[in-house]
Protein backbone atom coordinates (compact mmCIF):
# COMPACT_ATOMS: atom_id res chain seq x y z
CA UNK A 1 0.00 0.00 0.00
CA UNK A 2 1.43 3.32 -1.05
CA UNK A 3 1.72 6.19 1.39
CA UNK A 4 -0.84 8.25 -0.57
CA UNK A 5 -3.40 5.42 -0.56
CA UNK A 6 -2.95 4.89 3.17
CA UNK A 7 -3.54 8.58 3.82
CA UNK A 8 -6.62 8.61 1.59
CA UNK A 9 -7.99 5.78 3.70
CA UNK A 10 -7.18 7.80 6.83
CA UNK A 11 -9.15 10.76 5.43
CA UNK A 12 -12.02 8.44 4.59
CA UNK A 13 -11.97 7.01 8.13
CA UNK A 14 -12.27 10.54 9.55
CA UNK A 15 -15.46 11.06 7.48
CA UNK A 16 -17.18 7.90 8.75
CA UNK A 17 -19.71 8.11 11.62
CA UNK A 18 -17.91 7.31 14.85
CA UNK A 19 -14.57 7.24 13.09
CA UNK A 20 -13.10 10.37 14.63
CA UNK A 21 -11.23 8.68 17.50
CA UNK A 22 -9.97 5.92 15.22
CA UNK A 23 -8.71 8.48 12.71
CA UNK A 24 -6.99 10.47 15.47
CA UNK A 25 -5.28 7.33 16.79
CA UNK A 26 -4.15 6.38 13.28
CA UNK A 27 -2.79 9.89 12.70
CA UNK A 28 -0.87 9.75 15.98
CA UNK A 29 0.54 6.36 14.97
CA UNK A 30 1.68 7.93 11.70
CA UNK A 31 3.19 10.90 13.55
CA UNK A 32 5.05 8.59 15.94
CA UNK A 33 6.61 6.71 13.00
CA UNK A 34 7.27 9.64 10.67
CA UNK A 35 6.42 13.18 11.86
CA UNK A 36 7.22 14.65 8.43
CA UNK A 37 4.42 12.53 6.87
CA UNK A 38 1.89 14.97 8.32
CA UNK A 39 2.82 17.45 5.60
CA UNK A 40 1.72 14.96 2.91
CA UNK A 41 -1.48 14.21 4.83
CA UNK A 42 -2.41 17.89 5.17
CA UNK A 43 -1.67 18.72 1.53
CA UNK A 44 -3.78 15.74 0.37
CA UNK A 45 -6.60 16.86 2.67
CA UNK A 46 -6.56 20.32 1.04
CA UNK A 47 -6.42 18.83 -2.48
CA UNK A 48 -9.37 16.53 -1.79
CA UNK A 49 -11.36 19.20 0.11
CA UNK A 50 -11.59 16.96 3.17
CA UNK A 51 -14.36 17.60 5.66
CA UNK A 52 -13.50 19.29 8.92
CA UNK A 53 -12.30 16.82 11.57
CA UNK A 54 -10.51 16.75 14.89
CA UNK A 55 -7.88 14.52 13.33
CA UNK A 56 -6.87 17.14 10.76
CA UNK A 57 -7.00 19.96 13.29
CA UNK A 58 -4.64 17.96 15.52
CA UNK A 59 -2.36 17.18 12.57
CA UNK A 60 -2.08 20.91 11.80
CA UNK A 61 -1.21 21.51 15.47
CA UNK A 62 1.55 18.89 15.43
CA UNK A 63 3.06 19.83 12.05
CA UNK A 64 6.85 19.86 12.63
CA UNK A 65 8.74 23.12 12.12
CA UNK A 66 10.81 21.62 9.29
CA UNK A 67 7.61 20.83 7.34
CA UNK A 68 5.88 24.15 7.90
CA UNK A 69 7.18 26.01 4.85
CA UNK A 70 5.91 23.54 2.21
CA UNK A 71 2.48 23.12 3.79
CA UNK A 72 1.96 26.83 4.42
CA UNK A 73 3.03 27.72 0.87
CA UNK A 74 0.55 25.20 -0.55
CA UNK A 75 -2.27 26.47 1.69
CA UNK A 76 -1.52 30.11 0.86
CA UNK A 77 -1.46 29.34 -2.86
CA UNK A 78 -4.78 27.51 -2.59
CA UNK A 79 -6.40 30.39 -0.74
CA UNK A 80 -5.09 33.05 -3.13
CA UNK A 81 -6.36 31.01 -6.12
CA UNK A 82 -9.89 31.11 -4.75
CA UNK A 83 -10.17 28.06 -2.48
CA UNK A 84 -12.09 28.69 0.73
CA UNK A 85 -11.50 25.20 2.09
CA UNK A 86 -11.46 25.36 5.89
CA UNK A 87 -8.06 23.68 6.23
CA UNK A 88 -6.39 25.86 3.60
CA UNK A 89 -7.66 28.96 5.42
CA UNK A 90 -6.59 27.62 8.82
CA UNK A 91 -3.04 26.72 7.74
CA UNK A 92 -2.63 29.91 5.72
CA UNK A 93 -3.58 31.89 8.84
CA UNK A 94 -1.10 29.77 10.82
CA UNK A 95 1.60 31.17 8.55
CA UNK A 96 1.07 34.56 10.24
CA UNK A 97 2.70 32.97 13.30
CA UNK A 98 5.02 30.36 11.83
CA UNK A 99 6.14 31.89 8.50
CA UNK A 100 4.95 35.52 8.49
CA UNK A 101 7.02 36.68 5.52
CA UNK A 102 5.10 34.29 3.27
CA UNK A 103 1.91 36.38 3.45
CA UNK A 104 3.51 39.71 2.65
CA UNK A 105 3.19 39.18 -1.11
CA UNK A 106 -0.56 39.85 -1.17
CA UNK A 107 -1.99 41.99 1.63
CA UNK A 108 -5.44 42.12 0.05
CA UNK A 109 -5.58 38.32 0.23
CA UNK A 110 -4.49 38.50 3.88
CA UNK A 111 -7.41 40.85 4.53
CA UNK A 112 -9.79 38.33 2.93
CA UNK A 113 -8.17 35.52 4.89
CA UNK A 114 -8.77 37.32 8.19
CA UNK A 115 -12.51 37.10 7.54
CA UNK A 116 -12.20 33.30 7.70
CA UNK A 117 -9.54 32.76 10.36
CA UNK A 118 -8.47 35.15 13.17
CA UNK A 119 -5.02 36.68 12.82
CA UNK A 120 -3.37 38.32 15.83
CA UNK A 121 -2.78 42.02 16.25
CA UNK A 122 1.03 42.19 15.98
CA UNK A 123 0.93 40.80 12.44
CA UNK A 124 -1.09 43.79 11.24
CA UNK A 125 1.58 46.21 12.41
CA UNK A 126 3.53 45.13 9.33
CA UNK A 127 0.89 46.46 6.91
CA UNK A 128 2.69 48.87 4.53
CA UNK A 129 1.55 52.47 4.86
CA UNK A 130 0.55 52.65 1.20
CA UNK A 131 -1.61 49.52 1.51
CA UNK A 132 -3.44 50.83 4.56
CA UNK A 133 -4.05 54.19 2.91
CA UNK A 134 -5.44 52.46 -0.18
CA UNK A 135 -7.81 50.39 1.97
CA UNK A 136 -9.07 53.59 3.59
CA UNK A 137 -9.54 55.35 0.23
CA UNK A 138 -11.34 52.36 -1.29
CA UNK A 139 -13.63 51.98 1.71
CA UNK A 140 -14.58 55.66 1.61
CA UNK A 141 -14.72 56.02 -2.17
CA UNK A 142 -17.90 56.53 -4.16
CA UNK A 143 -17.72 53.01 -5.55
CA UNK A 144 -17.83 51.44 -2.11
CA UNK A 145 -21.20 49.90 -1.38
CA UNK A 146 -21.09 50.30 2.39
CA UNK A 147 -18.41 52.98 2.91
CA UNK A 148 -17.08 50.89 5.76
CA UNK A 149 -13.42 50.48 6.67
CA UNK A 150 -11.52 47.20 7.14
CA UNK A 151 -11.79 48.07 10.81
CA UNK A 152 -10.20 45.12 12.55
CA UNK A 153 -6.80 45.02 10.80
CA UNK A 154 -6.30 48.78 10.90
CA UNK A 155 -7.48 49.06 14.51
CA UNK A 156 -4.96 46.39 15.42
CA UNK A 157 -2.06 47.82 13.43
CA UNK A 158 -0.90 50.34 16.01
CA UNK A 159 -0.42 52.88 13.20
CA UNK A 160 -2.03 56.08 14.51
CA UNK A 161 -3.28 57.41 11.18
CA UNK A 162 -4.96 54.05 10.45
CA UNK A 163 -6.61 53.94 13.85
CA UNK A 164 -7.76 57.56 13.59
CA UNK A 165 -9.26 56.88 10.17
CA UNK A 166 -11.26 53.92 11.49
CA UNK A 167 -12.54 55.96 14.42
CA UNK A 168 -13.50 58.90 12.18
CA UNK A 169 -17.29 59.22 12.39
CA UNK A 170 -17.43 60.08 8.70
CA UNK A 171 -16.81 56.44 7.97
CA UNK A 172 -19.47 54.01 9.16
CA UNK A 173 -18.43 51.23 11.48
CA UNK A 174 -20.64 48.26 12.07
CA UNK A 175 -20.59 46.19 15.20
CA UNK A 176 -18.51 44.88 16.77
CA UNK A 177 -15.93 47.55 15.86
CA UNK A 178 -17.76 50.27 17.72
CA UNK A 179 -17.57 48.50 21.06
CA UNK A 180 -14.75 45.95 20.88
CA UNK A 181 -11.67 46.57 23.03
CA UNK A 182 -8.97 47.83 20.71
CA UNK A 183 -6.25 47.32 23.29
CA UNK A 184 -7.29 43.72 23.72
CA UNK A 185 -7.07 43.12 19.99
CA UNK A 186 -3.88 44.98 19.24
CA UNK A 187 -1.90 44.53 22.45
CA UNK A 188 -1.09 48.27 22.27
CA UNK A 189 -2.07 51.05 24.65
CA UNK A 190 -4.42 53.51 22.99
CA UNK A 191 -2.83 56.89 22.42
CA UNK A 192 0.76 56.00 23.31
CA UNK A 193 1.19 52.86 21.23
CA UNK A 194 3.03 51.24 24.17
CA UNK A 195 3.27 47.45 23.88
CA UNK A 196 1.11 45.67 26.47
CA UNK A 197 2.79 42.28 26.21
CA UNK A 198 6.22 40.84 25.50
CA UNK A 199 7.31 39.33 22.21
CA UNK A 200 7.99 35.79 23.44
CA UNK A 201 6.22 33.61 25.94
CA UNK A 202 7.72 31.01 28.26
CA UNK A 203 5.62 27.97 29.13
CA UNK A 204 5.31 26.70 32.68
CA UNK A 205 6.64 23.15 32.76
CA UNK A 206 6.02 21.03 35.87
CA UNK A 207 7.92 17.84 36.64
CA UNK A 208 6.92 14.60 34.90
CA UNK A 209 5.27 13.42 38.14
CA UNK A 210 3.10 16.53 38.40
CA UNK A 211 2.33 16.45 34.67
CA UNK A 212 0.76 13.02 35.17
CA UNK A 213 -1.54 14.68 37.72
CA UNK A 214 -2.23 17.59 35.36
CA UNK A 215 -3.28 15.24 32.55
CA UNK A 216 -5.05 12.62 34.68
CA UNK A 217 -8.52 13.80 33.64
CA UNK A 218 -7.73 13.67 29.91
CA UNK A 219 -8.95 10.75 27.82
CA UNK A 220 -6.47 8.12 26.67
CA UNK A 221 -6.41 9.62 23.16
CA UNK A 222 -6.00 13.16 24.51
CA UNK A 223 -3.09 12.08 26.72
CA UNK A 224 -1.38 10.52 23.75
CA UNK A 225 -1.80 13.72 21.73
CA UNK A 226 -0.56 15.77 24.67
CA UNK A 227 2.46 13.48 24.91
CA UNK A 228 3.47 14.68 21.43
CA UNK A 229 2.39 18.30 21.80
CA UNK A 230 5.37 20.69 22.11
CA UNK A 231 3.78 22.82 24.83
CA UNK A 232 3.84 19.82 27.16
CA UNK A 233 7.10 18.17 26.11
CA UNK A 234 9.20 20.35 23.78
CA UNK A 235 11.53 23.33 24.07
CA UNK A 236 14.33 24.19 26.45
CA UNK A 237 14.25 25.74 29.93
CA UNK A 238 15.32 29.39 30.02
CA UNK A 239 14.73 29.99 33.73
CA UNK A 240 13.05 28.52 36.81
CA UNK A 241 10.25 29.77 39.03
CA UNK A 242 8.34 28.69 42.14
CA UNK A 243 4.62 28.00 42.50
CA UNK A 244 2.49 27.29 45.58
CA UNK A 245 2.86 27.95 49.28
CA UNK A 246 1.29 30.62 51.49
CA UNK A 247 2.49 34.21 51.66
CA UNK A 248 2.41 36.63 54.60
CA UNK A 249 -0.04 39.02 52.94
CA UNK A 250 -3.77 38.54 53.45
CA UNK A 251 -6.84 39.00 51.32
CA UNK A 252 -8.61 42.31 51.95
CA UNK A 253 -12.00 40.71 51.15
CA UNK A 254 -12.08 37.57 53.29
CA UNK A 255 -8.90 37.79 55.41
CA UNK A 256 -7.39 34.52 54.16
CA UNK A 257 -3.64 34.23 53.54
CA UNK A 258 -2.54 34.91 50.00
CA UNK A 259 -1.02 32.07 48.02
CA UNK A 260 1.94 32.11 45.68
CA UNK A 261 0.80 31.75 42.09
CA UNK A 262 4.30 32.20 40.75
CA UNK A 263 7.51 33.74 42.05
CA UNK A 264 9.97 34.73 39.36
CA UNK A 265 12.25 37.37 37.92
CA UNK A 266 9.55 39.40 36.24
CA UNK A 267 12.10 41.40 34.24
CA UNK A 268 12.54 38.27 32.08
CA UNK A 269 9.28 39.05 30.32
CA UNK A 270 8.48 42.71 30.84
CA UNK A 271 9.30 46.03 32.49
CA UNK A 272 10.03 45.48 36.18
CA UNK A 273 12.42 47.29 38.52
CA UNK A 274 12.18 44.66 41.27
CA UNK A 275 14.67 41.80 41.24
CA UNK A 276 11.97 39.23 41.96
CA UNK A 277 8.17 39.34 42.26
CA UNK A 278 5.83 36.94 44.04
CA UNK A 279 2.54 36.96 42.13
CA UNK A 280 -0.11 35.86 44.57
CA UNK A 281 -3.79 36.10 45.44
CA UNK A 282 -6.49 34.67 47.63
CA UNK A 283 -8.00 31.39 46.47
CA UNK A 284 -10.60 31.08 49.23
CA UNK A 285 -13.15 33.80 48.44
CA UNK A 286 -16.32 31.96 47.43
CA UNK A 287 -18.60 32.91 44.58
CA UNK A 288 -20.73 35.24 46.65
CA UNK A 289 -21.72 37.73 44.00
CA UNK A 290 -19.34 40.37 45.32
CA UNK A 291 -15.59 40.20 44.69
CA UNK A 292 -13.18 37.32 44.54
CA UNK A 293 -11.43 35.16 41.99
CA UNK A 294 -14.27 32.86 41.14
CA UNK A 295 -16.40 35.15 39.02
CA UNK A 296 -13.86 37.21 37.18
CA UNK A 297 -13.94 40.58 38.92
CA UNK A 298 -10.47 42.16 38.81
CA UNK A 299 -8.57 42.08 42.09
CA UNK A 300 -5.38 44.08 42.76
CA UNK A 301 -2.37 43.78 45.08
CA UNK A 302 0.31 46.27 46.04
CA UNK A 303 3.83 44.85 46.23
CA UNK A 304 6.52 45.82 48.74
CA UNK A 305 10.19 46.44 48.00
CA UNK A 306 10.87 42.69 48.21
CA UNK A 307 8.18 41.95 45.63
CA UNK A 308 5.60 40.41 47.99
CA UNK A 309 1.89 41.25 47.57
CA UNK A 310 -0.53 42.84 50.01
CA UNK A 311 -4.20 43.66 49.57
CA UNK A 312 -4.82 46.82 47.58
CA UNK A 313 -7.01 49.51 49.17
CA UNK A 314 -9.73 48.76 46.61
CA UNK A 315 -10.46 45.45 48.39
CA UNK A 316 -13.30 45.78 50.90
CA UNK A 317 -13.74 43.28 53.75
CA UNK A 318 -16.93 41.22 53.46
CA UNK A 319 -17.74 38.89 56.38
CA UNK A 320 -19.90 36.79 54.06
CA UNK A 321 -16.77 35.90 52.10
CA UNK A 322 -14.93 34.32 55.04
CA UNK A 323 -14.22 30.75 53.89
CA UNK A 324 -15.32 27.54 55.55
CA UNK A 325 -12.76 25.52 53.60
CA UNK A 326 -9.38 26.35 52.11
CA UNK A 327 -7.82 25.71 48.71
CA UNK A 328 -4.05 25.25 48.63
CA UNK A 329 -1.77 25.22 45.60
CA UNK A 330 0.84 22.47 45.61
CA UNK A 331 4.30 23.88 46.24
CA UNK A 332 6.71 23.04 43.44
CA UNK A 333 9.48 24.34 41.24
CA UNK A 334 8.68 24.90 37.54
CA UNK A 335 10.78 25.42 34.45
CA UNK A 336 10.06 28.37 32.16
CA UNK A 337 10.39 26.81 28.72
CA UNK A 338 10.91 28.57 25.39
CA UNK A 339 9.54 27.02 22.22
CA UNK A 340 10.69 27.96 18.72
CA UNK A 341 8.42 30.20 16.65
CA UNK A 342 5.24 31.99 17.64
CA UNK A 343 2.65 29.36 16.74
CA UNK A 344 2.26 28.35 20.37
CA UNK A 345 0.97 31.79 21.27
CA UNK A 346 -2.38 31.90 19.49
CA UNK A 347 -4.77 34.79 20.08
CA UNK A 348 -7.62 32.57 21.21
CA UNK A 349 -8.14 29.63 23.53
CA UNK A 350 -9.42 26.31 22.20
CA UNK A 351 -8.64 24.05 25.17
CA UNK A 352 -7.88 20.35 25.39
CA UNK A 353 -4.54 19.77 23.74
CA UNK A 354 -2.24 22.65 24.53
CA UNK A 355 -0.61 23.72 27.79
CA UNK A 356 -1.70 27.36 27.99
CA UNK A 357 0.03 28.21 31.29
CA UNK A 358 2.82 30.62 30.47
CA UNK A 359 4.46 33.93 31.29
CA UNK A 360 4.92 36.69 28.73
CA UNK A 361 4.00 36.71 25.08
CA UNK A 362 0.46 37.14 23.79
CA UNK A 363 -2.53 36.41 26.03
CA UNK A 364 -4.76 33.58 24.79
CA UNK A 365 -8.16 35.12 25.32
CA UNK A 366 -11.12 32.87 26.04
CA UNK A 367 -13.48 35.81 25.59
CA UNK A 368 -12.85 39.37 24.38
CA UNK A 369 -9.41 40.57 25.36
CA UNK A 370 -9.30 42.99 28.29
CA UNK A 371 -6.10 44.50 29.67
CA UNK A 372 -6.61 45.78 33.22
CA UNK A 373 -6.02 49.42 34.14
CA UNK A 374 -3.90 50.25 37.18
CA UNK A 375 -6.23 51.38 40.00
CA UNK A 376 -3.71 54.07 41.08
CA UNK A 377 -2.22 55.31 37.84
CA UNK A 378 -5.11 54.61 35.44
CA UNK A 379 -2.56 53.36 32.91
CA UNK A 380 -3.13 50.12 31.06
CA UNK A 381 -1.23 47.32 32.79
CA UNK A 382 1.31 45.01 31.15
CA UNK A 383 0.34 41.35 30.64
CA UNK A 384 2.71 39.04 32.51
CA UNK A 385 1.07 35.64 33.00
CA UNK A 386 -1.82 33.31 32.28
CA UNK A 387 -2.59 30.15 34.24
CA UNK A 388 -4.74 27.43 32.72
CA UNK A 389 -6.95 25.14 34.82
CA UNK A 390 -4.15 22.57 35.18
CA UNK A 391 -2.37 23.84 38.31
CA UNK A 392 -2.09 21.04 40.93
CA UNK A 393 -3.62 21.42 44.39
CA UNK A 394 -2.43 19.74 47.57
CA UNK A 395 -5.44 17.41 47.59
CA UNK A 396 -4.52 15.96 44.19
CA UNK A 397 -7.12 17.93 42.21
CA UNK A 398 -6.54 20.80 39.78
CA UNK A 399 -7.26 24.49 40.16
CA UNK A 400 -10.36 25.40 38.15
CA UNK A 401 -10.40 29.10 37.32
CA UNK A 402 -14.05 29.99 36.99
CA UNK A 403 -15.07 26.39 36.36
CA UNK A 404 -12.29 25.48 33.98
CA UNK A 405 -11.12 28.80 32.53
CA UNK A 406 -8.00 30.91 32.61
CA UNK A 407 -6.48 33.34 35.10
CA UNK A 408 -4.79 36.43 33.60
CA UNK A 409 -2.25 38.52 35.52
CA UNK A 410 -1.03 42.06 34.79
CA UNK A 411 1.64 44.38 36.20
CA UNK A 412 2.09 48.15 36.63
CA UNK A 413 5.76 48.80 37.33
CA UNK A 414 5.16 52.50 38.01
CA UNK A 415 2.99 51.62 41.06
CA UNK A 416 4.28 48.05 41.61
CA UNK A 417 0.75 46.71 41.53
CA UNK A 418 -0.41 43.37 40.15
CA UNK A 419 -3.94 42.69 38.92
CA UNK A 420 -5.76 39.42 38.21
CA UNK A 421 -9.00 38.31 36.63
CA UNK A 422 -10.44 35.14 35.10
CA UNK A 423 -12.34 34.16 31.97
CA UNK A 424 -14.16 30.99 31.05
CA UNK A 425 -16.05 29.72 28.02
Amino acid sequence: MTCVVAMQELLELARMPGGSDGALVAMLDLYGRDPAALSTLLILAMKFQAEKSGMLMAAAELLPDESVADVCRFAWGEFKSGSRHWLAARIAAQAAYRLPGLLHDDWDAVLRLSAHEPIEGPFWREVPIEVGRRWIQEARGPSSSDAGLPGLPLEMSGVVEFQDAVRDPSGSRDEPWATIGREGLSGLELGSGRALHGERGLHLRFSAQLQRLQLAESTKVERRLQHFHPTWKGGSARATAHVGGRLEGRCGICGSPLQRLLELELALIGPCTLSKVALGKCLDCPDNGESGWSHGDPVYFRHDSQGFPNAHESQVFDPRACPETSTTLMEAGVDLVELPGRVWQPPSYVGGWEDYSRVGGLPSWIQSGVYLSCPDFCRTMFFVMQLDSHIPLDDGSLMQWMNGGMLYTFWCDHCQISGHYSQYS
